[in-house]
């Protein structure tokens, strides 16, 4: 079966053979797209309009190698598994890490029905997301490199993706099965990098996500996180956040934009 340009070259970059809509593919597919494009909000911060429509969102991470937040990310993954064969739904989250509040659905989600089960395919989450799909299996405690989630469900059938932290669980973002449109993205979208009191407008964010490492940036601080360790460096000059972003997230950006971001995201 014939599948578009796209959908070929994007998986060529991520050095996969398709062969069958399957569980295993899916889990490799969400993994090597999470350690190879960034999840970041570098081009909200430097003032960029951010397109959602697929052209946009495969040329800025496939070709350009810019990487992206969730409505970026997760269009592409939408699209490609779309044109695989997988039967998939686009869905919108709160994000509320834990917090008790009011939030608007800025996230997007991809729900997969795969053998009459569900799973939760995020390649746009950050630090804190997972590797591989998240079976839709209430209160059931899934592994993944060194975190540990769950769903569960409310009496109004609001569903928590959550994940264990200092021996407990928390949520990280709500979300429930009604019907979203690409229209609905486009307004949330507008929200997350327009809104003057958004997280990403107000925050420096960088991320890569492997197996065994997380390598990740937030204002003026870089992490590298393992299992059994947390490293942890200041970011004190705009040519030390010009070398850790091409270093670590393969990001080329000028030592004039670097300057930009150090001057009102960690400067302070």
């Amino acid at each position: 079966m014939p599948f578009n340009q796209n959908t070929n070259t994007y998986l060529k970059e991520l050095k996969l053979t398709f062969n069958k809509s399957d569980l295993n593919f899916l889990n490799k597919l969400q993994s090597a797209h999470v350690a190879k494009y960034s999840f970041n909000n570098l081009a909200v911060l430097l003032g960029e309009n951010i397109k959602i429509n697929s052209e946009s969102v495969f040329k800025k991470i496939v070709i350009e190698g810019r990487g992206g937040y969730c409505f970026e990310h997760n269009k592409l993954v939408y699209d490609t598994l779309q044109d695989l064969g997988y039967n998939v739904r686009l869905l919108l989250a709160k994000v509320v890490s834990n917090v008790e509040q009011e939030a608007p659905r800025t996230h997007r989600i991809t729900l997969v029905n795969l053998n009459n089960e569900h799973y939760i395919v995020d390649a746009g989450f950050g630090p804190l997301g997972s590797i591989y799909p998240i079976k839709l299996a209430l209160d059931k405690v899934q592994s993944q490199g060194f975190y540990h989630y769950r769903v569960q469900q409310s009496e109004a059938k609001e569903y928590s993706f959550e994940i264990e932290k200092n021996g407990e669980f928390s949520t990280l973002y709500c979300f429930n099965l009604n019907t979203y449109t690409e229209a609905d993205c486009t307004v949330s979208n507008f929200y997350s990098y327009q809104y003057p009191e958004a997280v990403f407008v107000n925050n420096l964010v960088v991320c890569n996500k492997l197996e065994s490492d997380i390598y990740s940036l937030r204002n003026g601080l870089f992490f590298h996180i393992t299992k059994d360790n947390k490293t942890e460096v200041k970011i004190t000059s705009p040519s030390l956040l010009q070398l850790l972003l091409l270093k670590h997230f393969t990001i080329n950006l000028t030592i004039d934009d670097c300057s930009n971001l150090f001057k009102k995201h960690i400067q302070l």
